[in-house]
């Protein structure tokens, strides 16, 4: 039996890249959780909680004239993670992708179908961990952010109480997650348009950006899932919805780098099978007369510091 031959195709790749920019900001899992490569499969790192490094404690004392001064032990704990593969793969009959020819480039529009959807579900795990119950207990809003307390609700006040909550643990965030349908309802509240341009009549004020909103309660970014999914069953009709839901926004200091920098979390990558997010390649099924394309990536989406990221419920409805 002939070997198959798996060849990674960097040229689709680029070619779903470029031709599919307009939609990338419909995902931030990558930038939720920053993308970082390791060279292992699965590895341990070390690990600072608050608790065991008594960096926030109150320790230090008046010292006499030749006295000795008081020491602390602090004690340092690790983590581990462990990647997983995740992929798709389609079968393209010679045949069909010559029949297709005639319109379009079928083996990038193949290609483009399969990232969407390894895309939806990296995007979901990060939805997930973002949303999780991470440590820190969530802030309620101080009113819901239904349609009827436009004018009313204070998504600056709501922010500035979670980051009194992470300022106790030493935690500067720097990003506001949340839906797309959280953000057009809070960028047209009257707290936030308020704060932003000063108290004005209602016809004088317009729709923020996301830039604006961050700068109205405070933040660096804002970043808003707009990336959607087929919530219906397998082979029932579609049915659209967002991946990030709305019963939550997440306020956190989100970190790229070594895990020593801290920051929420990282889109961890193992560099030797995965080498970049998204992996494009092919292969010959000669059987079927047919070239197999599949996108994949071997990846973990962990939490580096649960205490850098903290909910807050919207009430959304």
């Amino acid at each position: 039996m002939a070997l198959t031959t798996t060849t990674i195709r960097g040229d689709i790749a680029q070619a779903v890249y470029e031709g599919r920019s307009n939609r990338q900001n419909l995902f931030i899992g990558a930038d939720v959780m920053p993308i970082y490569v390791a060279d292992v499969r699965s590895g341990e790192y070390l690990k600072i909680n608050l608790g065991g490094s008594e960096a926030l404690n109150d320790d230090a004392t008046k010292v006499a004239p030749g006295a000795a001064y008081p020491r602390v032990s602090r004690k340092f704990t690790s983590d581990t993670f462990n990647t997983v593969e995740y992929g798709l793969e389609e079968v393209l009959p010679d045949a069909t992708a010559r029949d297709l020819a005639r319109f379009l480039d079928t083996e990038v529009a193949v290609a483009d179908m399969l990232l969407s959807q390894i895309q939806i579900g990296h995007e979901a795990r990060v939805a997930t961990a973002a949303f999780a119950a991470n440590g820190l207990t969530a802030i309620t809003a101080s009113a819901a952010y239904t349609e009827a307390n436009v004018t009313t609700f204070d998504v600056p006040r709501d922010v500035a109480d979670a980051k009194l909550e992470l300022a106790k643990y030493g935690v500067l965030p720097n990003t506001l997650v949340m839906s797309a349908p959280v953000f057009e309802r809070i960028r047209r509240s009257a707290k936030v348009q308020n704060q932003f341009f000063g108290v004005v009549p209602s016809d004088q004020s317009r729709l923020l950006s996301e830039a604006e909103v961050a700068a109205a309660v405070g933040v660096d970014r804002v970043l808003v899932g707009r990336a959607p999914k087929n919530t219906a069953k397998k082979n029932q009709s579609y049915s659209g919805g967002f991946i990030w839901g709305n019963t939550y926004m997440a306020l956190a200091n989100i970190t790229g780098g070594e895990f020593a920098a801290g920051g929420f979390g990282r889109t961890i990558l193992w560099g030797a099978d995965s080498p970049v997010p998204f992996v494009a390649e092919t292969y010959r099924d000669e059987a079927r007369r047919s070239n197999v394309l599949r996108v994949r990536q071997h990846t973990s989406e962990k939490v580096i510091d649960g205490s850098s990221i903290i909910r807050i419920t919207t009430g959304y409805v």
